[in-house]
């Protein structure tokens, strides 16, 4: 279901299991003489651009229907959000866009939102690593053509 290059919020995966996957591809390549770009990328406060109508729109694909897709529909709408400083408090503001974040499904419904990034690259020499929202892109370079390409993929 949730992408084999995703390493965050699962059992069995961990930030140094994605550091290892990556890194025994990099020594491959060393073995070989052959170099290794890497993009990082880190998506800045991932948990609270997730767009509602998009992350439900992935449900959907997900073969969430019916009660449970209108259920996640009223989890995420018309959630308001203050904010409380030395005893004075805000007036309450909507929501639009964001997983609840502390929550259980948070996480995992941020997974669901950036499963498709690792598909969606569309050059079969870039390789794509993710914890949550922490991506790595990196490709084995053995031409200037093959620089271009990973540069190219995160021009759009």
């Amino acid at each position: 279901m949730l992408s084999d290059e995703q390493h965050g919020f699962l059992r069995g995966k961990s930030c140094v299991g994605q550091l290892l996957s990556v890194l025994d591809r990099i020594g491959k390549n060393l073995d070989m003489g052959l170099q290794t770009d890497i993009l990082y990328l880190d998506i800045a406060k991932a948990f609270d651009t997730v767009d509602h109508k998009l992350l439900l729109q992935k449900l959907i694909h997900f073969g969430v229907a019916d009660k449970v897709l209108n259920w996640f529909s009223n989890y995420l709408s018309e959630r308001q959000q203050r904010v409380l400083v030395h005893g004075a408090t805000s007036d309450s503001l909507p929501v639009t866009s964001g997983v609840p974040q502390g929550s259980i499904l948070g996480p995992l419904l941020f997974l669901i939102y950036v499963n498709d990034l690792p598909s969606s690259v569309s050059s079969p020499s870039v390789n794509v690593s993710l914890f949550a929202d922490d991506t790595k892109c990196f490709s084995t370079i053995e031409s200037l053509s093959d620089a271009r390409n990973l540069n190219t993929e995160f021009k759009n």
